[in-house]
């Protein structure tokens, strides 16, 4: 039975305030150590398991941006590497069309719900969650609320992109510490590419590496490559650095509550951004109809 930490100090107590022989005070306070230790290591998973709420089979958190940066700090502690996704409709549609990369996506150690439509599903299974996790404002929060020790590296983008993220930054919060940028090739990137950008963020000592390379694509590349690295949290923000970085406006507040940012984005670029929402839109609303009413997709899957 673990003891208490009033018991611990009891025990100490009794061996005259810690002056006992045969090293019983040692191990006496090194089994507390071990037991804070380790129960701080299983409220850390209970925090991470325990708010998920499914949706079209992806374990989503039902969490806000504050208690988000807690879970983003308790993966950088950790002495591993993570994995953190923002998720929209397009992603959750995604993994459920393709089941490879459903497994891929359910690896990640953290996602978060980064569209509207995916809060109003968790809503109804009873996920008491106010507003969704938006990459880029999850971004721009982690800047302001990890500042100098915690190193960040920015892996995606134009080298201009880059450049001006790193300024915005530096404005978010000046005792930001960007570590290193890396504008990978716009090419096919073979291993020996793929072995130089490990090299450069191994080099860094980065605790967070944010990664946008579109959604989708820097998913696949986080998981593939996440065994080159020992530590760090590698984090998919999909089109942050274009809007950090000020090269696109964001959507207006209303239309983001309203979960219009789809919308906006498309009349920005309706030629790129046209057919793919017309299909994981309409795809996510299917998988949606298919698991509120079974009946209804079992001529049709």
């Amino acid at each position: 039975m673990r003891r208490t930490r009033e018991e611990a100090f009891s025990g100490w107590a009794d061996c005259g305030g810690g002056d006992c022989k045969n090293g019983s005070y040692r191990r006496l306070v090194s089994g507390l150590g071990l037991a804070q230790g380790q129960e701080a290591r299983q409220n850390r998973v209970m925090v991470m398991e325990s708010k998920r709420v499914r949706v079209l089979g992806m374990g989503l958190a039902a969490t806000d941006y504050g208690s988000g940066l807690k879970l983003l700090e308790e993966l950088a502690q950790r002495e591993k590497p993570g994995m953190v996704a923002a998720c929209n409709t397009h992603l959750v549609a995604l993994a459920r069309q393709q089941p490879e990369f459903g497994k891929i996506l359910g690896g990640f150690d953290l996602l978060l719900p980064d569209g509207m439509p995916l809060v109003w599903a968790m809503r109804a299974q009873g996920a008491k969650i106010e507003d969704r996790v938006y990459g880029p404002y999850l971004m721009q929060e982690a800047l302001k609320k990890f500042p100098r020790p915690w190193k960040h590296f920015f892996f995606g983008g134009t080298e201009r992109c880059l450049e001006e993220l790193v300024s915005a930054a530096r404005k978010i919060q000046p005792e930001v510490e960007v570590v290193g940028t890396l504008s990978p090739p716009f090419r096919i990137w073979t291993e020996q590419d793929e072995e130089k950008f490990a090299d450069q963020i191994r080099a860094s000592q980065a605790d967070f590496i944010w990664v946008a390379l579109g959604g989708g694509r820097q998913e696949k590349w986080i998981a593939k490559n996440i065994s080159r690295h020992s530590r760090g949290v590698f984090l998919a923000v999909g089109d942050a650095f274009e809007l950090l970085a000020g090269r696109r406006p964001f959507a207006p507040n209303w239309i983001q509550k309203a979960g219009l940012t789809w919308l906006y984005r498309l009349c920005q670029e309706p030629r790129r951004l046209l057919a793919r929402y017309l299909k994981y839109n309409s795809l996510f609303v299917y998988y949606s109809l298919i698991e509120k009413i079974p009946s209804f997709g079992q001529r049709r899957e």
